[in-house]
């Protein structure tokens, strides 16, 4: 059963918000009935029954899933609050069974390095010491990650320091022509000091070959200067070829589901760097280490996204895994990309696997190459190498309004993205829902309800600041018949600008369907609120992939909409 635990919350916030408001007004009818035995308006009646039956509807579906998740539920549950331990509880049965789902793939994928060294024999003597040596130490180590059932984050990253000289030693064994001399240099000291040198040694002169490898064939001599002997061959030398091919890339495990924000008490099993072998089938290109067998800490939202991207590229239309990354990440797109390994215990970076394909659609094959591209003597760190090679064959200053119109066309109005504030407008009353505090995900809403209409009917304004590459979203629902309007005006840093986009969704029963525009820097009207949109979503974007921005938006509810033009 697919659980989405956002979608609980928002259902659970928005109804508590009605029962607060129908209370309101079922004080005052008893006020009213007391007083002159006026019985409560049939309109009033009618509200209470629909918002029961809402409830009754809601709480049987966080029961079904409270269920599939092992966690128990109350025999009696008479109100929305006493919901919120529930989900809680689901919160946290989800979280576990995330991070076992992870430990789960890590360790298998570390297994079938430790099966792939037992395979491995030496040319010309199949009695090598250190290769008996090194297979034996690669049995015991498979036998300690199998007793493992259940891990810590330490156990987990001690499991995965012990397995990443073996996956040096199959990357030389499987790369040695592709791997450039510092490279192969970093992978040999790897090798050396696990296992000795002379197995580094036996894999330089191509004796130690993997199942099924052919020998490799000697390299031709040149013949010496008749002035001066030849110079001493390096190994690392030797190994060059006049154009390199892509080597492996580190492995990753493939995304679990995510549901709730990171925690800075939480530990982080997911963010554990994995062995950076991967075996041929899955070829992907190399990431060049700080240390051997240590994955560039910058590099892990790439590594995150790109694997992610991998394993639904060829299966999922665009479209598709955009709504599963924002049904998990319903506030993927506010997070930088680079601090996106912060969120969601490492997970979130995931998310970012649709960036990757608009990338390749905006420049086929950019994407396998990137790594390929890094300049290896550069003081920048490997992420911001990735991210300045990610906006450059992008295009991302240029395309990133085309890319947020793509995702939103495809996730609104579900999943729909993370908003930051929501306004439910009806023909009573304008109710306003914020986030209480700036922090990203945040799931609980403040809410303010206007009756009077000069309250209602003016500018409601909403500012923030907004990172490189990131976007803020905002939703008005319309619970009315008549044709009511809304102004926007957005300004970026002060001064008036179109950095935003504005999608309707159609009410209930009209034929159209979800539309985006982008917003005009003088100003968008929107007649028809209410009558032709059940729902109009906002958001505001900041393209710049270095610079943060101020935004500041106004939504100005109209009630009168003559002379409002689209």
């Amino acid at each position: 059963m697919n659980v989405n635990l956002d979608t609980f919350n928002r259902q659970l916030a928005g109804l508590t918000g009605r029962f607060a408001d129908l209370g309101a007004k079922l004080a005052e009818a008893a006020r009213e009935m007391q007083d002159g035995g006026a019985p409560p308006a049939e309109a009033l009646v009618e509200a209470l029954a629909a918002a029961r039956a809402e409830f009754v509807e809601l709480l049987a579906e966080i029961v079904a899933a409270a269920e599939s998740l092992g966690v128990a539920v109350p025999d009696h549950v008479e109100s929305a609050k006493s919901l919120e331990p529930v989900l809680a509880a689901m919160v946290a049965a989800t979280d576990a069974r995330r991070r076992r789902a992870a430990f789960d793939e890590i360790r298998g994928r570390i297994l079938t390095i430790y099966d792939r060294i037992t395979g491995v024999r030496h040319e010309g003597d199949e009695t090598f010491a250190p290769l008996v040596a090194l297979q034996t130490s690669a049995k015991e180590a498979k036998a300690a990650a199998l007793a493992l059932t259940e891990a810590t984050t330490d156990q987990a990253r001690a499991l995965m320091e012990a397995a990443g000289p073996f996956a040096d030693l199959l990357t030389m064994l499987e790369s040695t022509e592709a791997l450039d001399d510092e490279k192969f240099s970093a992978l040999e000291e790897s090798v050396s000091t696990a296992f000795g040198r002379p197995i580094a040694v036996a894999i330089g002169r191509g004796r130690l070959l993997l199942s099924g490898q052919a020998p490799r064939a000697p390299e031709p001599e040149s013949p010496p200067e008749p002035e001066s002997p030849p110079e001493p061959v390096r190994v690392s030398d030797a190994m060059r070829v006049p154009e390199p091919v892509r080597a492996p890339e580190p492995i990753v495990a493939p995304p679990p589901p995510p549901q709730e924000p990171k925690r800075p008490s939480q530990e982080k099993l997911e963010r554990v760097p994995a062995p950076h072998y991967e075996p041929p089938a899955a070829a992907q290109p190399a990431v060049p280490r700080g240390e051997p067998s240590a994955p560039d800490e910058t590099a892990q939202w790439w590594l995150a996204a790109w694997a992610r991207w991998s394993g639904w590229k060829n299966t999922l239309a665009y479209p598709e895994a955009v709504r599963e990354e924002l049904s998990k990440y319903p506030y993927l797109l506010s997070v930088p990309i680079q601090q996106s390994p912060e969120f969601e215990e490492g997970l979130l970076a995931y998310g970012y696997s649709i960036i990757m394909e608009h990338v390749e659609k905006q420049k086929p094959g950019s994407v396998g190459n990137a790594l390929n591209n890094l300049k290896t003597a550069q003081t920048k760190p490997v992420g911001t190498q990735l991210y300045e090679y990610l906006v450059t064959e992008g295009r991302l200053t240029e395309t990133y309004p085309d890319f947020l119109k793509t995702v939103l066309l495809a996730a609104v109005p579900e999943p729909g993205p993370w908003v930051q504030a929501r306004i439910i407008h009806s023909k009573d009353d304008t109710r306003v829902f914020q986030r209480p505090t700036p922090r990203l995900g945040e799931t609980e809403q403040t809410a303010k309800r206007f009756l009077a209409e000069n309250q209602r009917f003016t500018e409601h304004t909403f500012s923030a600041s907004l990172p490189p590459l990131t976007s803020r979203f905002f939703l008005i629902q319309a619970e009315l018949k008549d044709a009511h309007g809304v102004e926007v005006k957005l300004k970026i840093d002060g001064a008036p600008s179109d950095s935003g986009l504005v999608v309707t969704v159609p009410a209930a029963g009209k034929a159209t369907k979800v539309e985006a525009r982008r917003l005009s820097a003088e100003g968008t009207a929107l007649p028809g609120i209410g009558r032709d949109y059940g729902a109009v979503w906002f958001a505001v974007f900041n393209a710049d992939p270095e610079r943060e921005t101020q935004f500041q938006l106004g939504l100005t509810l109209r009630k009168d909409v003559r002379g409002m033009k689209k």
